[in-house]
């Protein structure tokens, strides 16, 4: 597995040498034009690009509420000095929210072309309660 998401040469590196990649930074938007490029490479290269598995890696906060996600969020605010600001940053890079919308940005990335999803919980994956909820959302998002 190759890791990134750079058009010219991560995404030539994977046609070249992986059966995995793992897009790290992409926007759900920005999946298909990123696949068309490790499409262009496989195809310069002589490569069956269905060889290659693409997953996407997504920094998630998930709670049951989105109260209970707001919460998570203050917690390691307070531990790290974030200010309102850097909390409103974080939530824009995140996929934030309760397990509804959670599940539907995920399901956008799946939708968007990759063939699985890499997980993250950087605020809130202490709690193992998160853990067992992203593991559903999970397996929902990626079930077909």
């Amino acid at each position: 597995m190759i890791g990134g998401s750079g058009e010219k040469k991560t995404l030539r590196m994977v046609a070249q040498y992986a059966d995995e990649s793992n897009l790290v930074g992409t926007a759900a938007a920005d999946i298909p034009r990123k696949l068309a490029a490790l499409d262009e490479h496989c195809e310069r290269l002589g490569r069956d690009r269905s060889e290659i598995d693409v997953t996407c890696l997504q920094m998630v906060v998930v709670a049951p509420t989105m109260e209970e996600a707001e919460a998570d969020m203050a917690e390691i605010a307070a531990v790290k000095g974030w200010n309102a600001e850097v909390m409103e940053m974080a939530k824009s890079i995140l996929v934030f929210g309760d397990a509804d919308t959670v599940g539907e940005q995920l399901q956008t990335v799946m939708d968007a072309g990759v063939d699985g999803l890499t997980v993250d919980l950087p605020v809130n994956g202490h709690k193992l309660d998160r853990i067992a909820l992203l593991g559903d959302i999970g397996l929902a998002a990626t079930a077909n």
